[in-house]
């Protein structure tokens, strides 16, 4: 089972190369389970972008998922999913689709940093337990969804290892290396925000994949299947 997926959009930024993409995309022949957003669709709350991107979806014509990232601002959140209507977002939960016979789910999340950034502790005072809690709650998800396949779709990186490339000094704030366990409960892992880093790694046979759309200058197309190597899924 294939599916596609594209992250940091960051609209209005790279508005042009994810419109560039979907042509190209929409040329391919594939047949794909599902359409992944990794976050941050939009740069800086900026909501108003959204009536161009949701156009852009719709040609896609495909179910399609998304997580938040922390571009889309929490408090912008009910704008963000009422501009786009098509698109189910998952916000610390996850929804199950039946494809060939097989059950597969996909849990999605902003995800957490090991570090938080300086803004968040200064307007997020409790930043620090609301991370704790979103990692016990991805795990209690992990286990109780009952599935063929498991994807994790996760703005923020569960592993430090694929935000290698960034600036190091802060890497800590790129993503977490507390969600490494999480990993090996899933056969996929989708995750963006490293504009910079790796564009894949594994973690306990378990592919990390980045498809941060700066980074990867167009869509991906994953396969969800067990595999042997991570070359099946670049």
């Amino acid at each position: 089972m294939k599916v596609a997926a594209v992250g940091d959009i960051h609209a209005p930024n790279y508005f042009d190369l994810f419109k560039k993409s979907i042509e190209e995309f929409l040329k391919i022949t594939e047949d794909l389970a599902a359409f992944l957003l990794a976050g941050d669709i939009i740069d800086g709350g900026r909501y108003e972008q959204l009536d161009e991107i949701r156009e852009l979806i719709k040609k896609v014509q495909l179910p399609t998922y998304s997580c938040f990232g922390n571009n889309e601002y929490k408090e912008y959140a009910n704008t963000v999913m009422e501009k786009l209507p098509d698109v189910k977002f998952l916000d610390d939960s996850y929804i199950t689709l039946s494809r060939n016979n097989r059950k597969v789910a996909i849990i999605g999340s902003r995800g957490i940093l090991d570090k938080p950034t300086y803004w968040q502790k200064k307007n997020w005072p409790d930043i620090e337990k609301v991370y704790e809690n979103r990692k016990f709650k991805l795990n209690e998800l992990a286990d109780v969804c009952q599935a063929d396949l498991k994807i994790l779709l996760i703005h923020y990186p569960p592993t430090l290892k694929i935000v290698e490339g960034e600036n190091n000094s802060f890497i800590e704030q790129m993503g977490s290396s507390k969600l490494e366990s999480l990993i090996k409960k899933f056969n996929l892992v989708i995750t963006a925000h490293a504009h910079q880093g790796k564009k894949s790694v594994e973690i306990g046979g378990v592919p990390v994949v980045n498809v941060s759309l700066p980074l990867r200058n167009g869509i991906c197309i994953l396969d969800v299947e067990p595999k042997l190597g991570l070359d099946k899924f670049i």
